[in-house]
């Protein structure tokens, strides 16, 4: 075990202490976050993508030889609405017009978080990106596929948030076993993201 300062980069609460794995919980505001690659490689903890630490399987390397990493993402989508209620993640114009996705993106993955399905707020994984848009928001957030693939922390789990560097990817008030499928999901997109940028 070694010991070093860490900045939460959600509220900028300090933590330190030992640390023992990627994944800090901050104490100030609860958030999850994790290492940066070279912090977690001084402490020999591995990078993000190493899946000791992150309990992603990534054996699907295999099965996605010569895939695209839009195809990727397309059956990485559906093998999660394969695991969850496929009405939570039904498309509607509101939605898509709240996120503000083009008529032309295809849409891999969209939940629309609103009570009664007004588009104000939700997420979506489309082949332009990640959208979301958080409560109370007059827009929603746009992060392309390269913008995720440099990502300088792991996507994590935040309450009712997806978040990666502090910035919201997946806005989910549902089920909170599907919340941390979502996760899962992020998290293995972005080693799929990284690899296909060359930034792993």
């Amino acid at each position: 075990m070694k010991s070093i300062v860490v900045n939460c980069p959600m509220c900028g609460g300090r933590y330190s202490g030992n640390i023992t794995s990627r994944f800090l919980t901050c104490e100030y505001c609860d958030s999850r976050f994790a290492l940066d690659d070279e912090e977690a490689e001084a402490l020999g903890l591995g990078g993000r993508h190493e899946q000791e630490d992150d309990d992603v399987d990534y054996d699907a390397d295999e099965e996605y030889a010569g895939m695209d990493l839009l195809e990727i993402v397309d059956a990485e989508c559906e093998d999660l609405l394969c695991r969850v209620d496929r009405d939570n993640f039904e498309t509607s114009r509101k939605i898509e017009r709240g996120l503000g996705i083009d008529a032309d993106e295809e849409i891999y993955l969209i939940h629309d978080d609103t009570i009664f399905k007004s588009g104000k707020n939700g997420f979506a994984i489309t082949s332009a990106g990640l959208y979301c848009r958080e409560m109370g928001d007059r827009e929603a957030h746009f992060m392309s596929w390269e913008d995720f693939a440099h990502t300088r922390y792991g996507a994590v789990l935040d309450d009712s948030y997806v978040r990666v560097d502090g910035t919201s990817i997946a806005y989910y008030t549902d089920d909170e076993d599907d919340r941390e499928q979502l996760e899962n999901l992020y998290q293995r997109l972005q080693y799929f993201t990284a690899k296909a940028y060359g930034t792993l």
